[in-house]
């Protein structure tokens, strides 16, 4: 019975770790795209001037 309950409880802290690293991967990704999408608006604007 013990041994049942550690596999579960091991199963909930890697689903844990899976959702948090899948949310903090894609907010990294987001930031460095919304950074690329920045500077090149930037450098559009300063084109057109």
């Amino acid at each position: 019975m013990n041994k049942v309950s550690e596999k579960k409880s091991l199963k909930d802290k890697f689903k844990k770790y899976l959702v948090i690293g899948s949310f903090s991967f894609f907010l990294i990704k987001g930031i460095i795209w919304l950074i690329i999408f920045m500077i090149a608006g930037f450098n559009l604007n300063s084109i057109n001037n």
